[in-house]
Parts: C-alpha cells; structure tokens; sequence
C-alpha cells in the first residue's frame, strides 16, 4: 500500500487512489474460495467430503460478512456522521441506500445458509470477528478529519471487487442474486479527487483507506484459513 501511505507523491490522487485500493485489496485472498466454488459448479460427483467444505464456506462467508457488515448502521452509516463534506453528500446518500440494500442480502444470505461450522478454537474466531467490526466502525467513526472518507471509499471500492464471490454463494444456495446500486467505483474515485486538499485531509484519507483494506483482507483470510482447515479434516 505504498502509494496511499506516501500519498504525497501522488498527483491526481482520484484515479491513483482507487487504483491502489483495487491492487491491494481483497481479491487475492478471495481469488482461491471462487476458485473453489467455481471448479465445483453443478457436478453431482463431488466427494462427499467436498460437498461438506463447500456448504461450510457457504456458511463461513454468510455469517462473517454479516456480523461484520450487515449491522445498521454498518461502516458507511458511521463514516456518514462525521463526513461533513458538501462534495461528499450525494456519494453518502447513494452509498447508504445502496449498501442497506446490501445488508438485507447479507441477511438472507445468513438466514438460507444455516449454521456454521465449529473448529477448533471457534470461541477465538467469535472474539476476531466481533474485534473486527468494532474495528471498522473506529474508522469510520474516527475525528481525523479524512479518515472516514478514506475507509468508506476503500470499503465501497473493495466491496465491488468482492461481491461477485457473495454472488456466486447466493447462486450455490438458489437464491437470487441482485444487482448491487452502490456509487461506482469511478464515482469512488472522482469523489476521492474532490476531497483532496494536498495536505493533511488527503494524508488522513489515506490512512483509513489503508487501515480498512487491512480490516478487509483480514477478515477475508480469516475465513480462508477456515476452509483449508475443513479441507483438511478427514471425513
């Protein structure tokens, strides 16, 4: 992420700035669960092993980017608290109504999928899970002038790049998959580029975008982890 902690090297910092957020973001820990999800499509010979792994994914992926994300008001209702920016106010009101409706697909995600799981050392995750949505709402939520733009951007553009997988869990469980209304992502980046001041706003911006790309991908490996852990357990 060296180019939004030295975002003072950057010149147009909208259209870099959602260029790093797309480099460092979730998809590398998310590529191999698609992979997963994708190489099982409708074939009715998977081992029964398989089967087991790829209904827990399901369910790891529903609950985890529930309790992280399907809680009103959720990271862009904080960050809309203390965004007072005139430039922003349009992007806010369309990224609130469209991650709501996001949330209500998160729920019933959550509710088709069933239970998860338990692994050894559940109670542990639990207590990661419910650190890392508290995390996401300190961003959102911090006084530093920038931050909570800098994550709400980096979540919306991130969320794009993700949701695809949260497509195909939807697919795996016969549900329907609606089209996601949240701003764009090169309305995420003219957005970024009207809220730069070259100084501390832009260094502020910067770092939340940082900080809840990190939040993402941790909670993204965390459900990875899982998975190898079920692909290892013998039936």
């Amino acid at each position: 992420m060296d180019n939004l902690a030295r975002p003072t090297l950057v010149i147009d910092l909208g259209d870099a700035f959602v260029r790093t957020i797309l480099s460092d973001g979730s998809c590398a820990v998310t590529a191999p669960l698609t992979a997963f999800l994708e190489n099982g499509g409708d074939r009715r010979d998977l081992r029964p092993h398989s089967k087991t792994a790829r209904a827990a994914l399901l369910a790891d992926i529903a609950h985890f980017m529930h309790i992280s994300h399907g809680r009103h008001p959720g990271i862009i209702g904080h960050a809309a608290q203390k965004i007072v920016d005139d430039a922003a106010q349009n992007w806010l009101v369309a990224a609130i109504d469209g991650f709501a409706a996001e949330q209500s697909f998160l729920n019933t995600l959550t509710v088709t999928a069933g239970p998860i799981r338990r692994l050894l050392g559940q109670d542990k995750v639990n207590t990661l899970i419910e650190s890392q949505a508290k995390n996401f709402q300190m961003l959102a939520t911090s006084d530093r002038k920038g931050c909570p733009a800098g994550a709400a951007i980096a979540f919306i553009v991130d969320w794009h790049q993700t949701r695809p997988l949260l497509d195909m869990v939807a697919h795996e469980m016969g549900l329907a998959r609606p089209s996601a209304t949240l701003p764009s992502v090169s309305e995420c980046a003219t957005l970024a580029g009207q809220l730069d001041d070259g100084g501390s706003y832009r260094r502020a911006m910067a770092f939340g975008a940082y900080q809840t790309l990190e939040q993402m991908r941790g909670l993204w490996r965390l459900i990875a982890a899982r998975h190898s852990e079920m692909l290892t357990i013998q039936p």
